[in-house]
């Protein structure tokens, strides 16, 4: 039974061609997956199988033998303490596969910190200008608000997102456009679940993670800045992605409940426009950012090139 439990994914799709594979992922669509893309587009000549796999099932999958090379790839939480992520998959499966990757910080030749908002973000095919362009224009475009406030969200494990929501619902006018307390279906009616054109018309973005873990940054923060809300944030010790982002832009509320200042300044911004312009056009990305960014494509081709070699 055991046996059998392991040898059976939870979830598989291949690609057309069959060239790759994915396990235990979320994204089923696997021809339009980010990382095949970009395999796609830097190793157009690659007849290697390359195999990859998620942590939505038990890692001992993993250790079964498979055509080609083995990728381990998660956007989730896996360095939570004492939880059934990290119990299976803190150790980012680095003695079962090729090469792996995710948002922690790790020491490893097999090993790349890769956070998932570079993928929702960033284009796989994207060139080096291309990545400066982008990340200019989030720190300089802007668009006409029309409303509040938005948080869009599944679900709430761990009330980071009620923390703030109860904090500032008597301040600003919420609208929680997921499947969390469900209040409007705007998003779905008026807007075809377009997350991104929804989000431009709100002023401000409760963008909570789930988990508060030291460099677990999920694509919450980054879709404030790119939609130019004003992130209400809570998450990774309140000091994402060090040095990338200005600080300034982010109102980081305080899980000990002290957060009388941040409410009066919510309160401020609501009222006074000329303050919440000064605010909001600040900048939001650093110019390390593009650095980064850059040095994440190239170690991704590095990486990928000596797994296929």
């Amino acid at each position: 039974m055991i046996e059998r439990i392991f040898n059976k994914p939870k979830t598989y799709s291949t690609t057309k061609d069959g060239l790759y594979s994915q396990y235990n992922q979320w994204r089923k669509d696997l021809d339009h997956q980010w990382f095949v893309r970009f395999l796609r587009h830097r190793f157009p000549q690659n007849t290697q199988k390359i195999n990859f796999f998620g942590p939505l099932q038990n890692p001992f999958f993993m250790r079964n033998k498979f055509e080609g090379k083995k990728v381990f790839y998660t956007a989730e939480d896996v360095e939570h303490k004492y939880t059934r992520l990290w119990l299976l998959f803190g150790d980012y499966c680095l003695d079962y596969v090729d090469f792996a990757m995710g948002f922690g910080n790790l020491d490893s030749h097999k090993y790349l910190r890769f956070p998932n908002w570079i993928s929702t973000i960033f284009e796989p095919e994207f060139t080096e200008d291309d990545i400066i362009r982008t990340i200019n224009k989030i720190n300089n475009e802007h668009y006409l608000k029309a409303e509040d406030c938005v948080l869009i969200n599944k679900h709430d494990p761990r009330g980071t997102r009620e923390m703030i929501y109860n904090d500032v619902k008597e301040i600003l006018d919420v609208k929680l456009a997921g499947k969390w307390r469900n209040n409007t279906r705007d998003l779905w009616d008026k807007f075809n679940n377009d997350k991104y054109a929804y989000m431009k018309r709100f002023k401000f973005n409760i963008c909570a993670e789930n988990n508060n873990t030291e460099s677990y940054v999920t694509e919450k923060l980054f879709d404030a800045f790119m939609c130019d809300c004003i992130p209400l944030y809570y998450g990774s010790n309140n000091d994402p992605e060090p040095g990338l982002i200005n600080k300034k832009a982010v109102i980081f509320w305080n899980s000990d409940g002290n957060n009388r200042e941040n409410r009066e300044l919510v309160r401020s911004l609501k009222s006074d426009a000329k303050k919440y312009e000064d605010f909001i056009h600040q900048t939001k990305l650093e110019d390390a950012c593009i650095e980064y960014v850059i040095s994440r494509y190239r170690s991704l081709e590095e990486h990928f090139k000596r797994i296929l070699e």
